[in-house]
């Protein structure tokens, strides 16, 4: 009796399982296809968060200093050796310090001759001056005492009466006074002197070498303020401003470099639709001629998202993951292009944005989301 009642227990046991097992079976044929994990692709995401960005133009120029010359002869005769700096590249002079310096003995001796010859004219009016014009004879008396061949004469004295000139014109004083200031003005085109304090990037003359009028010796320039032109799209040349902050992005500057927008052309070019703007760098640590990426900001988008270029399909949408992991189209305006990025309006906050390139991706394709830590980061 009792092996009786265990054997029809344990037929109702498997009679139970078996009909559990069953509907289960039947649940699973009538429910969607189950994905195995481990055989989904897996892609990264980005939770959408709105906000402002920023619209930058990079553009590329080369710097020119602001203060630039050539070097360029008025006068002939054969070069002198510099006494403590030579003339060549890389070397750096104050203002004021002689550059080059052209042998001048046969011309300084024509000044020296016309100098003499002044003042043997005003020696030989002197005695008319002591009478005719005796309030003016000190002064006339000491110009003549302090006139010396071997250095340049200073301004004549002044005429006390319209008499009086019309003397010293009569007796040529005033016509061979501005003969030598003129042959002094000559002579020191024979020492060219620095205009201001630069470095000398180019010399084209060595000691001795003979030089003639008009001949480029060099090129001397500012190495402390330098200038780019850049090219901006006429479309965007309202949003610039005068004195407005620029900063170059090149690598190997490790400080962020800022110039300010000196120049605007108003002329746009037929052929690009771009203006040019000149930027200016107040810094000692650039380099002539050196090629530079200038980051141009032109304002911001709000309520956007910047986006990598290679996430925006056909310049219309992007794929997103919906809510079931599986792939869907999110259509996006596209407001401004760089490089590398594009800022886009129409993602909604907590869009989950595909930020990885899929080879054969399409819209209902189910995939397994992953989030890069920086992410998760910024979720917490």
């Amino acid at each position: 009796m009792r092996k009786s009642l265990v054997s029809v227990g344990f037929g109702l046991i498997l009679l139970i399982v078996g009909s559990f097992i069953s509907n289960l079976i039947i649940k699973i044929n009538k429910s969607e296809p189950t994905y195995n994990n481990n055989s989904l692709t897996s892609v990264y995401i980005k939770v959408v968060k709105n906000n402002s960005n920023k619209i930058e133009i990079e553009r590329n120029g080369k710097l020119q200093s602001s203060n630039r010359i050539s070097i360029i002869s008025e006068v002939q005769g054969l070069k002198k050796k510099n006494r403590n700096k030579s003339f060549k590249e890389g070397e750096r002079f104050n203002r004021g310090e002689t550059l080059i310096e052209i042998n001048s003995d046969e011309f300084n001796s024509t000044v020296k001759q016309s100098r003499s010859e002044l003042k043997n004219l005003i020696a030989s009016v002197l005695p008319d001056i002591k009478i005719d014009y005796a309030e003016n004879f000190n002064k006339w008396k000491n110009y003549f005492d302090n006139l010396s061949v071997e250095k340049p004469i200073s301004k004549i004295p002044e005429s006390a009466s319209e008499k009086e000139n019309l003397f010293l014109v009569g007796r040529g004083i005033e016509s061979s006074y501005y003969k030598v200031k003129n042959l002094e003005e000559r002579l020191s085109k024979y020492h060219i002197k620095a205009p201001f304090d630069g470095i000398l990037v180019k010399g084209n003359i060595s000691d001795g070498a003979f030089i003639v009028p008009n001949q480029i010796l060099g090129e001397f320039i500012d190495p402390n303020n330098f200038e780019v032109g850049v090219d901006i799209p006429v479309n965007y040349v309202e949003k610039i401003k005068l004195n407005q902050s620029v900063s170059i992005i090149s690598e190997g500057n490790k400080d962020n470099v800022i110039g300010k927008i000196k120049r605007i052309n108003r002329k746009v070019d037929e052929m690009t639709q771009t203006v040019k703007i000149f930027i200016e760098f107040n810094n000692r640590n650039l380099f002539e001629g050196k090629f530079v990426e200038i980051k141009v900001p032109l304002g911001v988008i709000p309520e956007s998202q910047l986006i990598s270029r290679s996430l925006l399909i056909n310049d219309r949408y992007v794929f997103v993951a919906n809510k079931d992991d599986k792939i869907s189209k999110a259509y996006v305006q596209p407001l401004f292009y760089n490089k590398k990025n594009v800022i886009v309006t129409g993602l909604d906050d907590g869009t989950r944005l595909i930020t990885s390139n899929v080879s054969g991706i399409y819209e209902g394709m189910k995939i397994k989301v992953v989030q890069r830590w920086e992410e998760l980061l910024n979720i917490l």
